[in-house]
């Protein structure tokens, strides 16, 4: 009986060892558990500080509505000389860069076939000349004659229309005098307009055609902003308006006032040519000069003010870095006008509330916490 009583024992022993080790096991897998997770570090938010002195309040602006357009600079009297006979250039008395005067004599031609064909005309001229003196000579007399009754109506009469005739003969041939003298003058180039000798195509020796150019000339006194603006932007331009425009190569901003308008577009660029008077004096050697600028409208548009030197890649896509609801933020911006001279810029896209952050950040810092020390 008690051999019996030790077998169920043992078998019984050998359920219960098992599952003690199960127990064991779950309860250290639980521990380690429980370790891991009291051990695992908290995350913190990474959190930037500022001073009052890096951020800039936005404030509401306005600004003039503009309209571009681009152009070119020219002078106001300019003229092309040509050769008006075929000729040889014996002097030039002008170089590229001179300042000539109205009426000065630029170059001279060997025009003898000319000078000769004048003095044959002149000579003409004389030739007809004393034959209507004789004409008049004669049909006075005949004039006495047929009062004293010794010739009659007829002949008086013939001798008036000899005399008429030859009248007609002089004044032919002192208009030919007057060709020949036009045609001899043509071998003296004169200055029309005073200014200074842009281009020079004729040298000593050479021989020009009649139509040939010979000298470019400019007045660099007068000068005006020549521009075109697309035909459907025509509601933007009217005389008298002012115009904001930069030279290339010269940074300086400059103003100018609409003075001539094209009645009509070009058909070809669909385009309204336009002429502005400068304010400031342009130096000459702008003319030709590749400009653009804005027309300014009467009308303002609201905007908001920044500092100019805020604004990120201003040429192209331009942004800023700006604090809003206390988070960085990076915001794309619509620039309106640009003011230089203040370091100002009025523009749209920002809000209310908006804190524009002078220190440039990294797109990994969008949307983090920002602290602001008020010292």
């Amino acid at each position: 009986m008690l051999s019996g009583q030790r077998i169920k024992t043992n078998k019984l022993s050998h359920h219960i060892q098992p599952l003690a080790c199960s127990v064991l096991c779950l309860s250290l897998l639980l521990s380690a558990c429980k370790k891991d997770q009291t051990e695992k570090p908290v995350e913190i938010s990474k959190k930037i500080e500022l001073i009052q002195q890096d951020l800039v309040v936005v404030q509401d602006g306005t600004s003039v509505a503009k309209t571009a357009f681009t152009g070119t600079l020219r002078a106001v009297n300019q003229s092309s000389i040509q050769a008006q006979v075929n000729a040889t250039a014996t002097a030039v008395n002008a170089q590229v860069g001179q300042a000539v005067s109205k009426g000065q004599v630029l170059v001279r031609l060997n025009n003898q076939d000319n000078a000769a064909r004048l003095a044959q005309a002149r000579a003409n001229l004389a030739s007809t000349q004393a034959q209507a003196n004789l004409a008049k000579n004669m049909m006075q007399r005949k004039k006495r004659l047929f009062d004293q009754g010794f010739i009659s109506k007829v002949e008086y009469e013939q001798a008036t229309v000899d005399y008429q005739a030859q009248l007609e003969n002089v004044h032919a041939q002192q208009a030919n005098v007057n060709i020949a003298e036009k045609a001899d003058r043509d071998g003296t180039i004169l200055s029309p307009i005073s200014g200074v000798i842009t281009q020079r195509q004729v040298e000593t020796g050479q021989t020009v055609a009649a139509g040939q150019t010979l000298f470019e000339i400019v007045d660099p006194n007068h000068l005006e902003l020549q521009a075109k603006l697309p035909s459907d932007m025509q509601a933007a331009l009217k005389v008298g308006q002012n115009i904001q425009y930069t030279i290339q190569g010269n940074p300086a901003a400059l103003s100018a006032v609409v003075t001539r308008i094209s009645p009509i577009a070009d058909p070809a660029s669909r385009q309204i040519e336009f002429f502005a008077n400068p304010n400031e004096t342009i130096n000459s050697r702008s003319i030709g000069a590749f400009v653009e600028g804005y027309i300014l409208s009467s009308s303002s548009v609201s905007g908001q003010l920044i500092p100019l030197d805020t604004i990120q890649n201003i040429k192209d896509q331009p942004y800023v870095w700006l604090i809003r609801n206390n988070k960085i933020e990076k915001v794309k911006l619509n620039i309106l006008e640009q003011r230089y001279k203040d370091n100002l810029a009025v523009v749209q896209g920002l809000q209310h509330g908006d804190r524009i952050s002078r220190i440039k950040f990294n797109d990994q810092d969008i949307h983090q916490q920002v602290i602001i020390n008020q010292k």
